[in-house]
C-alpha cells in the first residue's frame, strides 16, 4: 500500500511539474506587447514600431513633423542624409552617424540613426532635444512619453500675461490641480481637476462683475462619456486671485425648479415649473415597460458653460432617463455685490421638438 501511495504521489508530482513547465513555456513564448508612443497626451499611430537598441528607444523621425512643432524634413538619397529644419535650427544627420550638426550646435546620438522599412529611426531623446521636450518611459505599459510643457499652457486671448496651466498632468492630458497666473502672480487651485488631450481648459479675461475691471474666467471639462458631458466654470478676482463663488447647478435647480414625469400608455408628460411658470411637454412613448424613465427631470449629466453678452450662462440638459433628454435648462447669472457671488438672474427651459 505504501508503494502504491508514493507511486501515485510521484505521478501527481510529475503531472504538476509538467503543467508548471508547460505554463512557463507558454509564458515565455507569449508575445511581448509592442511599444507605444505618447506625444503631448496623444497616442501616436506609427507605421513602423519603436525599437530598443542598446537600452535606447528609437522612433521614426517623421513623428516630429506630425505631432510636434512645425518641422520640415529633407532627404538626400545619394548621401543618405536628412536635414531637419525647425523654427530655431537646421540640423543635418547622416545615417550610421552618432552626431548631428546644427547651426552652431552639435547633437550627440547614443545610437546611430538608421533606416527601417523606409523610415529614419532616431533615438527619442534626439527628438526631445530638438524641441526642448521631456522624455519618459513606462516599463509596465511599454510606453514612451514625449512632452513639451508649454502644450498645457492656456493663454487668455484678451491678455497674453494671463495664463492657466496644470499643477501636474496625466499622460492623457487631464489636469490634476491648476495654476492661474496674472502678470506673474500665481495662485494654485489644487481641487480643479479636468481637461484631456483633446479638450484643453480655456481661460478668459473679462469683466464679469460690472466694475470695469476684468476677472479671470476658467472653463474646463470634468468628465465625458455616453450621455455625459460635465463642464465646470470658475471666476477668479484678478487682483486678489481669490475665487468668486458661484451658485451651483444643484443649488439653482433646488431653489427655482420643480418637475415631474407622468407615464401614460402611449406617451409621457414632462412638467417643469420654474419660479411658478409651468411648462408641459408631451413625448410619444408606447413602450409597455416605462420603468427606465425618471420620476422627474434630472440635471447634471450634460452641463456646458459659456459667456453670452458679458454674462455667465450655464446650459444643463434635462434627462428623462439615463440616456434620454427632453430639453435644456438655461441659467443666466448676475454678480451680487453684497454677497460677492454670482447668483441666478433668470432661467429658461427650451424643450426639444415635441412628438405628437
Amino acid at each position: 500500500m505504501t508503494t502504491r501511495k508514493w507511486a501515485k504521489m510521484a505521478v501527481i508530482g510529475a503531472m504538476a511539474s509538467t503543467m508548471l513547465l508547460s505554463t512557463m513555456v507558454q509564458a515565455k513564448a507569449a508575445p511581448q506587447k509592442e511599444m507605444e508612443l505618447n506625444i503631448n497626451h496623444w497616442m501616436v499611430t506609427l507605421d513602423v514600431n519603436p525599437v530598443i537598441v542598446n537600452q535606447t528607444a528609437l522612433v521614426p523621425l517623421r513623428v516630429i513633423k506630425e505631432y510636434l512643432k512645425p518641422t520640415q524634413l529633407q532627404w538626400n538619397n545619394k548621401t543618405k542624409t536628412v536635414t531637419v529644419s525647425t523654427s530655431t535650427d537646421q540640423v543635418t544627420l547622416k545615417m550610421g552617424s552618432r552626431e548631428a550638426k546644427g547651426q552652431g550646435k552639435a547633437y550627440s546620438l547614443s545610437v546611430p540613426a538608421y533606416l527601417k522599412d523606409g523610415r529614419i529611426m532616431v533615438p527619442v531623446r534626439f527628438i526631445a532635444e530638438l524641441h526642448n521636450a521631456e522624455v519618459g518611459w513606462d516599463s509596465k505599459e511599454r510606453m514612451i512619453y514625449v512632452y513639451t510643457p508649454e502644450v498645457d499652457v492656456s493663454t487668455a486671448e484678451e491678455n497674453p500675461d494671463v495664463k492657466l496651466y496644470p499643477v501636474s498632468a496625466t499622460k492623457y492630458g487631464r489636469y490634476e490641480g491648476m495654476v492661474v497666473e496674472v502678470e506673474g502672480r500665481r495662485q494654485v487651485f489644487a481641487d480643479w481637476y479636468g481637461g484631456d488631450g483633446t479638450r484643453k481648459p480655456i481661460i478668459q479675461y473679462r469683466d464679469m462683475t460690472g466694475d470695469g475691471k476684468p476677472e479671470v474666467v476658467v472653463f474646463y471639462v470634468d468628465g465625458t462619456g455616453t450621455g455625459i458631458y460635465i463642464g465646470k466654470t470658475h471666476v477668479v478676482d484678478a487682483e486678489t486671485l481669490k475665487e468668486i463663488p458661484m451658485e451651483s447647478l444643484d443649488q439653482a435647480v433646488a431653489g427655482h425648479v420643480e418637475s415631474s414625469i407622468e407615464k401614460f400608455a402611449d406617451y409621457i408628460a414632462v412638467k417643469i415649473v420654474i419660479d411658478g411658470k409651468e411648462t408641459v411637454q408631451r413625448i410619444e412613448d408606447d413602450s409597455e415597460d416605462k420603468s427606465y424613465l425618471n420620476d422627474k427631470l434630472g440635471f447634471g449629466a450634460v452641463v456646458r458653460h459659456s459667456i453670452e453678452e458679458g454674462r455667465l450662462v450655464t446650459l444643463a440638459a434635462g434627462s428623462i432617463s439615463p440616456a434620454g433628454f427632453a430639453g435644456d435648462l438655461q441659467i443666466t447669472y448676475r454678480y451680487d455685490e453684497e454677497s460677492n457671488r454670482f447668483v441666478v438672474d433668470r432661467m429658461e427651459y427650451d424643450r426639444l421638438e415635441e412628438q405628437r
